[in-house]
């Protein structure tokens, strides 16, 4: 009888406890959520705002409402971005009371998807993503939400870039990345090395860009990165080869880049890397084609010519034909040529596809350059003597261009000669033998030294045996 009584009130907490759960299941599942989603599909239709905002101050919390809010605030986004009111919309992350009622995590995920979205309705606004961010910073400081302050400066950093202020957006990088190596965040350690090497390289700062990209590839072996990222880096590796010279190491981290980009039906960034691979043949095939050697001897050499049939494939060209891959399928071909004037011609049709990008832009103003000197020079080959006048004839230039160019082929060493400016001319001297005097001496003095500092050494040694 005693054990029966000791027995029952533990079976009864087990019944209460199981008629609560119950209850609590019941209360979820009848959840009356019809309002909110009578105004959400009006809101669709008639595109209200006054319906979002009905919804977002609706005072109902439960699971169901929370996840018809969170669909209300991206509407509400998209409204206030296709109406440009981007104002109102600091204004509503700053004063909704949804983001006081979720929790840490779902707020810091809404308020980043805020900004997705911001970003990609409104790409040239960098004005206003930057202030959005600098008042989403504010109020995590406010509030003391370090995690989401992170993400948001990493964001604003990536907008500075865009906007080039690459000191800013450098000071930013730094201050981030001590606080992010203390928490171990391999995720936005990863995005952010990244941010950094881009900044470096748009410093023209290559051996510090190429260093952040490998402490992103470092921390990248370390977790799983998607594949937008993972592109994003192959790109970078890419870009930093290419300004190395190695096109063809460039060109294999470009075809993995727009591999990956092409399985995820992201244009755009295909396109992109699309050109790059392009521009990486063009300029391997030219670079071995006019024998341009780090000195700057340039001839010409017709053994290879390039392929322009072969830069890219023919499923390639079908699905992403358009004017960007026209642009350099014509530089290519102005390029093979040897033809200045082709190639600026090209230039000025295409200058919007070709000029809007810094790699291509930079590599192209390059080839441009050695262009012209391998023009140059197979002009005034020759010759010992000739008027500048009639060089500028020959490469339909004006004088004051052909002058400033022959003058600095010979301060950089091309050629062997002088501008005689006074006859309109230019003395170009034949490479003598070179007077080997000089090393010579060099050689002798370096060997006197190496048996000067021995006799020191055997002196210093019989001294210390004496004593």
């Amino acid at each position: 009888m005693a054990e029966a009584m000791e027995v029952e009130p533990s079976t009864s907490v087990e019944e209460e406890a199981g008629k609560h759960d119950a209850d609590v299941i019941e209360d979820e599942d009848d959840e009356d959520v019809e309002d909110l989603l009578d105004w959400m599909d009006n809101a669709k239709v008639s595109h209200t705002v006054m319906l979002l905002q009905q919804v977002m101050e609706s005072p109902k919390s439960g699971p169901k409402a929370t996840q018809i809010k969170e669909r209300a605030v991206y509407e509400l986004t998209r409204a206030y971005c296709a109406s440009k009111e981007y104002s109102a919309i600091v204004k509503f992350l700053e004063e909704s009371a949804f983001f006081q009622n979720v929790t840490k995590a779902k707020c810091a995920k809404v308020v980043r998807q805020v900004l997705d979205i911001v970003v990609s309705l409104a790409p040239q606004e960098l004005d206003m993503q930057r202030e959005i961010c600098e008042k989403i910073i504010a109020w995590c400081q406010r509030e003391k939400r370090s995690f989401l302050r992170q993400r948001v400066e990493a964001k604003l950093a990536s907008i500075l870039f865009h906007q080039n202020l690459f000191a800013d957006a450098l000071a930013l990088i730094d201050r981030l990345l001590s606080e992010l190596k203390k928490l171990d965040d391999k995720q936005l350690l990863v995005e952010t090395h990244l941010m950094e090497s881009k900044i470096h390289f748009g410093l023209r700062n290559i051996p510090k860009a190429k260093a952040a990209l490998t402490a992103s590839r470092t921390a990248a072996n370390a977790i799983y990165v998607a594949p937008n990222l993972q592109a994003s880096i192959d790109t970078m590796s890419g870009t930093i080869h290419t300004e190395e010279g190695d096109y063809n190491t460039a060109h294999s981290y470009f075809l993995e880049a727009f591999e990956q980009l092409d399985q995820m039906n992201e244009e755009a960034q295909a396109v992109s890397c699309l050109k790059y691979m392009m521009l990486c043949r063009i300029l391997d095939a030219l670079t071995k084609t006019l024998k341009l050697s780090a000195k700057g001897a340039i001839g010409a050499d017709k053994t290879a010519p390039l392929d322009v049939s072969t830069l890219i494939t023919s499923r390639q060209a079908v699905k992403y034909a358009s004017r960007d891959l026209e642009a350099l399928t014509a530089v290519a071909k102005a390029a093979t040529q040897r033809s200045l004037n082709d190639y600026e011609k090209v230039l000025s049709d295409y200058a919007a596809e070709l000029q809007k990008d810094l790699l291509i832009k930079h590599h192209l103003h390059i080839l441009q350059e050695q262009l012209l000197e391998s023009n140059l020079i197979r002009i005034m080959e020759p010759y010992s003597c000739v008027e500048i006048q009639h060089i500028a004839d020959l490469m339909e230039l004006p004088l004051p261009v052909v002058e400033k160019k022959l003058s600095q082929m010979i301060l950089d060493g091309k050629f062997q000669g002088i501008l005689d400016q006074g006859k309109g001319q230019l003395v170009v001297y034949e490479e003598g033998e070179k007077d080997r005097a000089m090393e010579k001496g060099l050689e002798v003095l370096e060997h006197m030294d190496e048996v000067v500092t021995t006799l020191f050494a055997r002196s210093k040694a019989l001294r210390t045996l004496m004593l």
